[in-house]
């Protein structure tokens, strides 16, 4: 694969990224727009997905209500009792399936590493899916800057932190969390995103990841929008 076919090949799976993190969020009008672009950058990266992207798009042009998206939303991510769907990785990653537990802690110290942190006015914890989600969009836009200055060893340590991520994080949770949402969700926009979140972060571990780092290796021889991610002041 080329440069510039690569570069336009990671830009849209950034973006893929970016904008399921937003999904995550409670929904407002804006949610068609992004829905629209996360169709068109899915289905560069992920052909099942995009089916699923579609079937949201449908739903929301289809009955408008974002009334019902917003009350499912709660039921499944907030509360205020029970969490049918909690969004926090360590629920699925620590044997008492408690929040804040070390692999929370974990994830921002990867955070860290990179020179970003949780944004002082996000009341979540560092691994509440929305922000894992967008840290894989930071980690693909760091390593599209290497790609763009030919710096091969620096691209592939980042599509290494890539892999990483996701086999010790983001991707080791996402299907139970997945089956959570899908069983409990009362409205079919939800449960699409389900099934759109478990397919494209599970190929692209697979996949994406498996079949760009032979390349970088090959080539070497030798921002992006962060929403609840902040730079840390004096970090490089």
């Amino acid at each position: 694969m080329e440069t510039a076919a690569l570069l336009s090949a990671e830009k849209e799976r950034a973006e893929a990224y970016r904008v399921l993190s937003q999904c995550y969020y409670l929904p407002t009008k804006d949610l068609i727009e992004e829905l629209e672009s996360m169709e068109q950058c899915v289905s560069v990266v992920c052909t099942e997905a995009a089916q699923h992207v579609s079937r949201m798009k449908e739903e929301l042009e289809k009955t408008h209500d974002l009334k019902s998206l917003q009350v499912d939303y709660s039921k499944l991510f907030v509360g205020p009792y029970q969490l049918l769907a909690a969004p926090y990785g360590s629920v699925y990653l620590e044997g008492e399936r408690r929040v804040m537990a070390d692999s929370t802690m974990d994830a921002r110290n990867l955070y860290r590493e990179v020179g970003v942190d949780i944004s002082g006015d996000f009341q979540e914890a560092p691994d509440h899916i929305a922000v894992e989600l967008e840290f894989m969009h930071l980690l693909i836009f760091k390593e599209i800057e290497a790609i763009s200055c030919s710096d091969f060893e620096e691209t592939f340590r980042y599509l290494k932190k890539q892999e990483g991520f996701l086999s010790s994080h983001l991707g080791a949770w996402i299907a139970e969390f997945a089956d959570h949402v899908e069983r409990n969700a009362e409205t079919q926009f939800y449960k699409q995103l389900a099934r759109t979140t478990k397919v494209f972060v599970s190929k692209d571990l697979m996949e994406n990841l498996a079949g760009s780092m032979p390349l970088i290796e090959d080539s070497s021889t030798v921002s992006a929008k962060h929403g609840r991610l902040e730079a840390e002041s004096g970090v490089q």
